[in-house]
């Protein structure tokens, strides 16, 4: 229970020393906080049948389960999906349309670089350079 407390401040951000965890332990246990927490949660449990509505309401729905197999059909369905999903994936990648893309991308990219060193020239851009000079340089487009 202390360790709940903690981890709960923790989360929410607040900084604990090194001893923070070792003096809740023993407030609670001086306190009986968890102890009492826990005698009072069982003695509702046993005044109302908590426990014995609980286990009633995991055997019903076990029982569903059984009949309809629905654990079983859900698994399928996931599965089938997944399934049909990489096959879908594995369709498009072995396409010939997915394949002339990616070399028309491919060939565009290396149009780009091509255009943009013969721009730039083999020595780079000279940042000192008159600006007229490079707008006004000729290259060549093509490969």
């Amino acid at each position: 229970m202390a360790q709940d407390v903690v981890k709960t401040m923790l989360a929410k951000g607040y900084v604990l020393g090194k001893d923070a965890l070792s003096k809740a332990k023993a407030i609670d246990e001086s306190h009986q906080v968890s102890a009492t927490a826990v005698a009072k949660v069982a003695e509702l449990s046993e005044r109302i049948g908590l426990t014995d509505k609980f286990c009633a309401g995991v055997e019903a729905v076990m029982s569903v389960d059984q009949k309809y197999h629905i654990l079983d059909t859900t698994k399928s369905a996931v599965s089938a999906t997944g399934r049909t999903a990489v096959a879908a994936a594995n369709s498009v990648v072995s396409s010939s349309y997915f394949s002339k893309g990616a070399l028309w991308v491919s060939d565009a990219l290396t149009r780009a670089a091509k255009v943009a060193a013969d721009l730039v020239g083999p020595g780079g851009v000279d940042c000192y350079a008159n600006p007229h000079d490079i707008e006004t340089r000729e290259f060549s487009a093509s490969t």
